[in-house]
């Protein structure tokens, strides 16, 4: 039988062999089957993902041996390689908000590859469109299918990402971080989704994910990468059991797990509230005739000077528009919400200035936040220059190499382009950035979301460290529960734009009152897989 992937003595490697990104790597996926590649941002996983289509970056020295349904890829000519590529395997792509157009719907992006592939009716395209959509849990997707990406939300991005690649049922799916920006109900769902494509359509699956609960949940095997090379490869279960490489214990044991640790409560007081929203209201307006959309309903919270809040919910309930408002991005339509005294419904530009000088922000997508033509130094200046928060060149350079410092970044790192960088770098460029002015506020919409366990790990004791040594207040966005409770001295449940559950954060996670956050967390994957399958039986008995 032929198999739909095999990989033979991959190697990969730029500057003429002086770096060996990917070396001597095998595998094989079976009809069927789910392998999960796991490792460090940095270890060669999306590099060995990509190469199955072969998308190397320019510069690329490539060895070894590379076949899809029994085809050569590295060998296939241009007309063979485009029907191989969407029909033999497709590829979900790590970051939505890069892979998508936003000069086209989504619809005509995900008709697209179908008329590629010979579907030329544009009734037809459109219909397979809207039950692509519907597939993955975009609602209402009748009017959706119209829609531009700057008008979902992260985690619809994502979904309408998988949507594409799923258009024509190809023989392996190739889904690198598919669930990255989904909330943990949304999570469930699309991996329900990755599941019935192995079940009902006989696909294949190659998932390269950062989120072992996500591995334990789905995969039949896991094969372990780091510094090029695959470190062990093991069924799921063995290996989640008995790792036998160093790497692969480290890795588990960085996994962050519901209910292991709390941020420390009681040491905040509430003399001075940075951050009060009343009975906020965001509405975006209707365009053509379009009915205005609400997106965040009557919430009422606040923050004091050194607390964190931790603002959860699903995709699309709110939680990065009331972020996007507190810096002014998002407009305050009704209630009200005051950012150190100033209410910011009654703001001209000059106080908008002064109040996003003492403020930071850390975006969800490093990749897309930075200017790509701008060095690391000029990301990390540009607050700087903006407010002419610097006497003098040298005040500047030695002010980014210190900020560089503090996010356990070398100095040399201030040279480089944000596309040379992983996706941990570029989260701790993103950080360094937030705090160029001294914030005494940083509103951090999902700062981990992109980054692998290990990075996460560093990422989150970095953020507790800065903000214990600092004393800023934060917003702290996230849909990784088990994220949120490390970092976190409060948590607010937020559902359809409407705060449902707002208390200290061991209250909610461990006794929470609202049946909706006790589906969240009980949605949440446990990285072991038998632990892992008992679990998502009983919810689906549950729900039976």
């Amino acid at each position: 039988m032929t198999v739909p992937l095999s990989i033979e003595n991959l190697n990969i490697s730029f500057g003429h062999g002086a770096i060996e990104a990917v070396r001597g790597v095998s595998l094989e996926l079976q009809p069927g089957e789910i392998l999960a590649l796991v490792g460090e941002s940095g270890s060669g996983k999306s590099l060995t993902a990509r190469s199955i289509l072969k998308m190397f970056p320019e510069g690329a020295t490539v060895g070894g041996r590379i076949s899809l349904t029994g085809e050569d890829v590295l060998t296939a000519s241009p007309n063979d390689l485009k029907r191989l590529r969407g029909g033999a395997a497709a590829m979900v792509f790590q970051e939505p908000s890069t892979a998508l157009n936003p000069v086209f719907t989504i619809g005509w992006q995900i008709a697209e590859g179908l008329k590629a592939h010979g579907m030329r009716d544009p009734r037809a395209c459109r219909a397979r469109a809207i039950e692509l959509l519907r597939d993955v849990g975009i609602p209402n997707p009748e009017t959706r299918v119209d829609s531009y990406p700057h008008q979902l939300s992260g985690g619809q991005k994502q979904r309408v990402v998988i949507a594409m690649a799923l258009a024509l049922r190809p023989a392996l799916i190739i889904a690198d971080e598919p669930t990255t920006a989904l909330d943990v109900t949304v999570q469930a769902g699309i991996l329900d989704l990755l599941r019935r494509c192995r079940d009902e359509l006989g696909s294949s699956i190659l998932l390269i994910t950062h989120n072992l609960g996500v591995v334990a949940d789905l995969a039949d095997r896991v094969a372990v990468m780091y510094q090029g090379r695959i470190v062990e490869e093991a069924p799921s279960t063995v290996l989640f059991a008995a790792p036998k490489a160093d790497y692969t214990r480290r890795l588990l044991a960085a996994v962050p797990r519901l209910g292991q640790e709390t941020a420390k409560e009681g040491v905040v007081t509430r003399e001075r509230l940075v951050l009060e929203a009343e009975r906020l209201e965001i509405t975006y307006p209707g365009r053509f005739g379009t009915t205005p959309a609400p997106a965040v309903k009557g919430v009422t919270f606040d923050i004091p000077a050194g607390e964190v809040l931790g603002l959860v919910g699903e995709s699309g309930s709110g939680k990065s528009t009331i972020g996007r408002a507190v810096v002014g991005l998002s407009p305050v339509t009704g209630g009200a919400m005051r950012l150190f005294g100033t209410d910011l419904r009654a703001t001209n530009g000059k106080t908008l200035r002064e109040i996003r000088r003492r403020t930071g922000f850390v975006f969800q997508d490093p990749a897309s936040s930075f200017n790509r033509f701008m060095t690391v130094f000029d990301c990390i200046a540009e607050p700087l220059r903006v407010h002419r928060a610097m006497p003098s060149a040298p005040a500047l350079r030695a002010r980014v190499l210190e900020l560089l410092d503090q996010v356990q970044l070398p100095s040399h790192m201030a040279a480089r382009y944000p596309g040379e960088l992983s996706g941990g770098q570029r989260q701790r460029v993103g950080l360094a950035r937030a705090l160029a002015l001294n914030p005494e506020f940083i509103v951090a919409d999902e700062p981990t979301s992109a980054l692998d366990v290990s990075i996460q790990a560093k990422v989150l004791e970095l953020f507790r460290a800065l903000q214990k040594e600092l004393g800023f207040a934060a917003l702290f966005i996230s849909h990784d529960l088990a994220v949120v409770e490390a970092i976190s001295h409060r948590v607010g449940v937020l559902r359809n734009g409407e705060l449902l559950e707002l208390g200290s954060t061991s209250e909610v996670l461990s006794a929470p009152k609202h049946e909706y956050t006790r589906l969240l967390i009980g949605s949440v994957p446990v990285p072991d897989p038998t632990i892992q399958a008992r679990k998502r039986a009983s919810l689906a008995a549950s729900y039976s």
